[in-house]
């Protein structure tokens, strides 16, 4: 068995990989919970306790920034990435104002819950009226709830742009994104893909930002060969 490490996204837990996990052969899942980390530094030595080295990493999209993060301070503890809905970019001004705001609005507000509206942003349209997977998102956000919003907001809100510094990595980078992504722009991400030293570029198609939920046969077939 190939032991992979892996790690999700913000407000995301375990549940993200439910349908993704049994469908791998040969490959023992290890999930790295990056949720208590208050900044990227302590997100880099949450992901040093956990891994035995060389390691192969998923990420997917914050777990795929702060995968590429973690190779780029620790090359040599890192043998493959693949990154999942995720760039290399730092955050946009609209994005770090949005996250201003919105700590701003809880810090002084109950935290209801993730709305609907959010949730169909991280949907394909197919998805938006999928009660399945639209009840994994928000159990994991409840079950995270309030405070680890707020200080996963602000701990990965100074996201600097890593694209020069992934570059210049001489490790085996896949990376996988999905046609209809509304926050990662998949031609933006095969035209970074193509410049990299060992970058290899798959998009699925039909699927919003969740990939492991949208997409798991299909992301679980591509693992299954990118991996072994």
């Amino acid at each position: 068995m190939q032991k992979v490490y892996v790690i999700s996204g913000t407000m995301c837990t375990i549940d993200l990989w439910q349908y993704v996990f049994p469908k791998l052969k040969n490959i023992l899942p290890v999930h790295i919970d990056i949720t208590p980390a208050t900044s990227f530094e302590e997100i880099n030595q949450t992901i040093l306790n956990h891994i035995e080295e060389p390691a192969t990493i998923i990420g997917f999209s914050l777990g795929g920034f702060s995968a590429m993060n973690f190779s780029v301070h620790y090359p040599e503890k890192v043998k493959k990435l693949v990154v999942i809905a995720a760039n290399t970019d730092g955050l946009s001004d609209s994005e770090i104002q949005l996250r201003k705001s919105t700590i701003d609005f809880l810090e002084k507000h109950t935290y209801k819950g993730i709305s609907q509206a959010r949730i169909q942003q991280f949907l394909h349209p197919d998805n938006h009226s999928n009660s399945e997977i639209i009840s994994v998102i928000k159990k994991m956000d409840s079950d995270l709830g309030k405070d680890v919003l707020l200080h996963q907001l602000k701990a990965t809100s100074t996201r600097l742009d890593i694209s020069q510094k992934v570059l210049n990595l001489n490790i085996s980078i896949f990376f996988i994104t999905a046609e209809n992504d509304a926050l990662v722009n998949p031609k933006k991400l095969k035209e970074f893909a193509k410049k990299t030293e060992k970058g290899t570029y798959v998009m699925i198609k039909n699927c919003g930002h969740m990939i492991p939920l949208e997409k798991s046969e299909e992301l679980a077939s591509i693992l299954n060969l990118t991996i072994n």
